[in-house]
C-alpha cells in the first residue's frame, strides 16, 4: 500500500509541475541504472551497488525503518562483519517508469533467491516485492537513485 501511495505522489508532483521532458536518453540512463543494479548484485559488487546512490539517498527495506546516507545503505547491506549474502538469482520486471528531465520514478516487482550464513547459521531465501525507486538527476547530468523502497509480497 505504502508502494501505491508514494507511486501516486510521484506521479502527481510529476503531472503538475512545470519541468521539461522525459526523454529516450533519460529513459536509457535508467534503465542502465537499473541493469546495473542488478548485475551488482549478482556480481556481488557492494562498490556498483552503492554507487548507484546519492550520497544522502533513503531505502526504506519492507518492514523496516528508512536508512538515510549511501554509507548507512552500504553498512546495512554490506556489513564488516563475518556475515556472506550469496545472490543465487535476481530478476527484475519493469511495472512503469515515468519522469521529467530531472526526476523520475520506477515500479517494479523482483524476485531474489539468496544465501545468508553468519558463523554456523544459514538460510537460504526466495522473496518477490513491489519496489519503488525515485531518481534524480544530478548538477552533471547524470542520474542517482534518491529513494527506494520495497515491500515483501507475501506468497
Amino acid at each position: 500500500m505504502k508502494t501505491i501511495f508514494l507511486a501516486l505522489l510521484v506521479s502527481s508532483i510529476f503531472s503538475c509541475s512545470e519541468q521539461g521532458s522525459f526523454d529516450v536518453s533519460d529513459e536509457e540512463a535508467i534503465n542502465r541504472i537499473r541493469r546495473n543494479y542488478v548485475n551488482g548484485w549478482l556480481a556481488d559488487d557492494s562498490e556498483t551497488v552503492v554507487g548507484l546512490f546519492a550520497k544522502d539517498a533513503v531505502i526504506i527495506p519492507s518492514g523496516l525503518s528508512p536508512i538515510k546516507g549511501s554509507e548507512k545503505i552500504e553498512n546495512y547491506w554490506f556489513p564488516n562483519d563475518s556475515s556472506k549474502t550469496i545472490i543465487h538469482s535476481y530478476s527484475v520486471e519493469l511495472l512503469d517508469l515515468q519522469g521529467t528531465d530531472s526526476m523520475a520514478y520506477s515500479l517494479e516487482i523482483g524476485t531474489l533467491n539468496f544465501t545468508y550464513t553468519s558463523g554456523d547459521f544459514s538460510m537460504t531465501k526466495e522473496s518477490t516485492s513491489h519496489a519503488t525507486t525515485v531518481y534524480k538527476k544530478n548538477d552533471d547530468g547524470n542520474w542517482l537513485i534518491v529513494s527506494r523502497m520495497w515491500t515483501s509480497l507475501n506468497k
